[in-house]
C-alpha cells in the first residue's frame, strides 16, 4: 500500500501460488472478505496444567478451550475475584469472546497492584519478588499480552500451601526498591509507591 489506509490500492502477486497447500493472493487486503477468503487456520486451541512446577498435563479437551476458532487473543486474570485466574479468549472465525471460569481446586495466593505516585497510574514494568520459606515468587508487571489483548493491571502470585508471603519487595521501574513485611494469603495488596501498602480481603 502507498498511502496509510487507502483502501483502493492493489499490488499483482509476487510469484507462483501453491494452491494444492492453500496459498492465495488477494490484491487489496480489504476484498478478502467480499471475496470469501478467510485467513483462519482453525487450529484447536491448547491447555496445559502445571503440576507443580515438575511437567504438564495436556487439559485442552477436559477445560473446554479447545476451540477450533482461530483464536487470537487470552487474558489470564482473575474475573470473578475468586483468588484464581480464569481465562478469556477471543477469536477471529468464531464470534463472540469466551470467557473460562477456572474451577480447578487452588492453593493459596495473594494479589498485587503496584501504582506510581498519586495512586491514579499503574507501574507498569514494576517487578514484585515474594519470599515464601526458602524460595521466592518473581512477576513483573505487563499487562499488554497476545494480539490487541490486555489483562488487568494487577500481579496473581500463587503460593502454594504456605499461609503467607515472608515478605514482598517492589522494584519500581524508575528503579528504586520497596519492601513490605508478611502478607497473608487471600489479600490483596494495593502498593502506591513510598506509601505503606492498603492490604484487603480477596
Amino acid at each position: 500500500m502507498s498511502q496509510p489506509l487507502d483502501r483502493s490500492q492493489s499490488h499483482e502477486v509476487l510469484g507462483n501460488l501453491d494452491l494444492d497447500a492453500g496459498e492465495l493472493w488477494v490484491d487489496n487486503p480489504f476484498h478478502l472478505p467480499t471475496l470469501g477468503e478467510n485467513l483462519s487456520a482453525y487450529e484447536q486451541n491448547r491447555v496445559f496444567l502445571n503440576l507443580q512446577g515438575t511437567s504438564f498435563v495436556d487439559a485442552s479437551f477436559t477445560s473446554g478451550a479447545n476451540l477450533d476458532s482461530d483464536s487470537r487473543s487470552v487474558i489470564a486474570a482473575d474475573f470473578n475475584n475468586d483468588g484464581a485466574q480464569d481465562l478469556l479468549v477471543g477469536s477471529v472465525g468464531g464470534g463472540s469472546i469466551r470467557l473460562f471460569l477456572n474451577r480447578i481446586p487452588q492453593g493459596n495466593a495473594i494479589e498485587v497492584t503496584p501504582m506510581l505516585p498519586g495512586g491514579k497510574a499503574t507501574a507498569i514494568g514494576a517487578r514484585v519478588t515474594a519470599a515464601v520459606g526458602s524460595g521466592k515468587v518473581v512477576r513483573d508487571l505487563f499487562p499488554a499480552n497476545g494480539c490487541l489483548g490486555q489483562q488487568p493491571a494487577r500481579i496473581h502470585i500463587g503460593l502454594g500451601n504456605a499461609a503467607e508471603a515472608d515478605s514482598i519487595t517492589i522494584r519500581w521501574p524508575g528503579g528504586q526498591s520497596q519492601q513490605l513485611g508478611s502478607v497473608p494469603t487471600g489479600s490483596r495488596v494495593i502498593i502506591v509507591k513510598g506509601d505503606d501498602p492498603v492490604i484487603e480481603p480477596l
